[in-house]
């Protein structure tokens, strides 16, 4: 009898060591091939506009009081002095006062436009950290191959990249034949209004765009697991969005005589349990696109792992848990960010609030998940509210073979030697996830190199990200037809 199952046994393991291999084998490479163009040395204008853009502090804050107003106002006057021949060919419009919309009317009218977008604001500077940073956070500063300062990365770059591209070609004499719509969201940061009223606006006017590009995901070296080589990250959906405030009350009093149970302890032990009950990890289009883009381009352990999720997700899921961003490409997460109570230190408070942030995978719907926070908390003396402010569901995919996917796919190729590409789920949030009735193909992707810092501290871009970023936007504004 044992020989008979050691038999089937050996029998089953070869079947399935064979349709493993055969698989394996069977994914070849789907990278389309181009030669790649040279890109110019970054001229001394242009770097010094990035400079002077990221010296204006466009500092979105959510409590909107705070906010300057006037440097949203010097930024657009900059923009204007930086770029004259963008300015006197492209028709601009003001949407909420500060937001930016240009519109560079094509040749063919048949055409439907493209839109490139990127967001004029910026988060604003911890000061806890501020001593941290070996530099000042707006002082533009040109060191060590990179260029320092708070917005250099989310999203400055992208936005002088875009304008640096526009005002060339057009004192060149270049015009384009689709219609090409600029937008420069002012308030993207707490929210995107600015962006979201210029899509309706569009929406009225019966603009449908072939294609829209905003920021999301990068050129990395060295973030993905088992790759060697760089790989272009083009963001093809977008997470949810959605904050919830927790809130606990109980009798509180004095510090020297303490209940067995107070209002922090409910609250605390909630967030505990949040976090210790994370939510199941699961594998997304855009990720089941990735593992297809660089599976036949990794070593052969990770190509059969990636040729076979079905029976290698679990080491797949394993391998991306390792780290924050790599975590949020499997997982709807949940993370507290905002923790009130207390005014003492000495009274007990009754009161104690919290904020969570969750990001929601594409399939999870916010009514789903905030019934699982409820489920999961099961304490009647913590009241969930949603938090004031932007929700979000997660967007649709834009599909690989749409207009928008194969375009940026060949620019990118096109400026940067030897680079793969790959669909990506866009763990952050943007202006863009307010265009999904203006356009079905909306790319996220920002053409830099391994960025430093984003919201943190030192945050900068490397010379060659600004040079590759430039090459790119301009070769994409040649080639929109």
């Amino acid at each position: 009898m044992w020989k008979t199952i050691l038999k089937a046994l050996a029998g089953t393991l070869l079947i399935l060591i064979t349709v493993v291999l055969i698989n394996t084998f069977r994914k070849t490479s789907t990278q389309t091939k181009y030669t790649a163009k040279t890109a110019p040395d970054v001229s001394e204008t242009a770097l010094q506009n990035l400079k002077t853009a990221i010296g204006i502090k466009t500092i979105s804050y959510t409590d909107t009081t705070l906010t300057d107003t006037s440097a949203f106002t010097a930024f657009s006057n900059f923009l204007a002095a930086a770029y004259p021949a963008m300015h006197d060919s492209l028709v601009m419009e003001r949407i909420k006062k500060y937001t930016l919309m240009y519109t560079w009317t094509g040749t063919n009218p048949g055409l439907n436009p493209i839109i490139l977008m990127a967001h004029q604001d910026v988060v604003p500077i911890e000061e806890a950290s501020r001593n941290q940073w070996t530099v000042d956070p707006f002082g533009g500063v040109v060191k060590e191959g990179f260029i320092w300062g708070r917005g250099t990365a989310d999203d400055k770059i992208n936005l002088i990249s875009i304008c640096e591209g526009v005002n060339k070609l057009v004192l060149s004499g270049y015009r384009p034949e689709r219609t090409v719509i600029l937008l420069f969201g002012h308030n993207e940061e707490i929210g995107g209004s600015g962006a979201k009223m210029a899509a309706q606006l569009l929406e009225q006017r019966g603009v449908r765009a072939e294609m829209v590009l905003d920021e999301g995901g990068i050129i990395t070296r060295e973030k993905l697991p088992g790759m060697t080589e760089a790989v272009a990250l083009l963001g093809t959906a977008e997470k949810g969005y959605l904050s919830l405030k927790l809130t606990s009350q109980v009798i509180g009093g004095h510090s020297s005589m303490p209940e067995k149970e107070t209002a922090l302890d409910v609250l605390s032990k909630a967030l505990v349990t949040l976090r210790s009950q994370p939510f199941p990890a699961r594998f997304t289009a855009p990720m089941y696109g990735l593992m297809a883009a660089l599976g036949p381009e990794m070593p052969f352990t990770s190509r059969m792992a990636f040729a076979n999720p079905w029976l290698f997700k679990g080491l797949i899921a394993s391998t991306y848990e390792k780290t924050g961003a790599g975590n949020a490409m499997l997982h709807t997460t949940l993370v507290p960010t905002i923790i009130n109570a207390g005014m003492k230190d000495n009274v007990v408070p009754t009161q104690a609030v919290a904020t969570i942030n969750l990001r929601l995978l594409p399939g999870d719907s916010i009514a789903a998940i905030i019934k699982q926070v409820e489920n999961r908390i099961n304490d009647s003396r913590i009241k969930i509210e949603k938090y004031e402010g932007t929700i979000t569901e997660a967007s649709g995919v834009s599909p690989k073979n749409g207009y928008g996917y194969t375009l940026i796919d060949r620019i990118m190729k096109e400026s940067y030697p030897g680079i793969l590409t790959s669909p990506f789920l866009m763990i952050g949030g943007t202006d863009s996830r307010h265009f999904v009735k203006v356009s079905d193909n909306i790319i996220k992707f920002s053409p830099m190199i391994d960025p430093v810092g984003f919201h943190g501290i030192d945050e900068r871009v490397s010379l060659e990200s600004f040079r590759t970023s430039l090459w790119f936007f301009e070769q994409l504004l040649q080639n929109t037809k």
